[in-house]
């Protein structure tokens, strides 16, 4: 199965072979010629809030609410509050089969992943198109050739 990756310097898209583990080779992107490992080359997944997309990459990434002493690596505007500092993970690794994306439920309040709340510390795969609730902020697993 191939997966396509973004490179982060000319924002060319590269497809490779998936395999488990494959983020932590090194190749050249065909395009600008810069060496990195795999996993500096970003998946084409993000998530879908509203009209703006949140770039997903490789490895365990904080999702919470947009604020000036948070740490979360993707920060999403939430007037209301509602949704955790540090609500969620999300992890993304190669698997032979594609990439893997997992959702690490931490926060305070509610959390549901089409329509069936999660419990805290619950670990639940993701596709493409799944819908989340994270407090009041509906978003969705999407991909950039969609």
């Amino acid at each position: 199965m191939n997966i396509a990756l973004k490179c982060p310097h000319c924002k060319g898209v590269i497809n490779v072979v998936a395999a488990a583990g494959l983020e932590a080779k090194n190749a050249e992107c065909p395009h600008c010629h810069k060496k990195m490992k795999i996993g500096d080359f970003l998946p084409c997944l993000s998530l879908q809030v509203d009209d703006k997309r949140y770039q997903l990459r490789f490895g365990r990434q904080w999702v919470g609410r947009q604020t000036s002493n948070n740490t979360a690596e993707i920060q999403i505007p939430d007037p209301s509050n509602y949704m955790s500092r540090r609500h969620a993970v999300i992890e993304l690794t190669c698997q032979p089969t594609g990439i893997r994306c997992t959702f690490e439920e931490h926060g305070t309040n509610p959390t549901s992943l089409q329509g069936v709340e999660l419990i805290e510390d619950d670990i639940v795969y993701l596709n493409v198109n799944d819908c989340m609730m994270l407090g009041d902020r509906r978003m969705f697993l999407a991909n950039q050739f969609e």
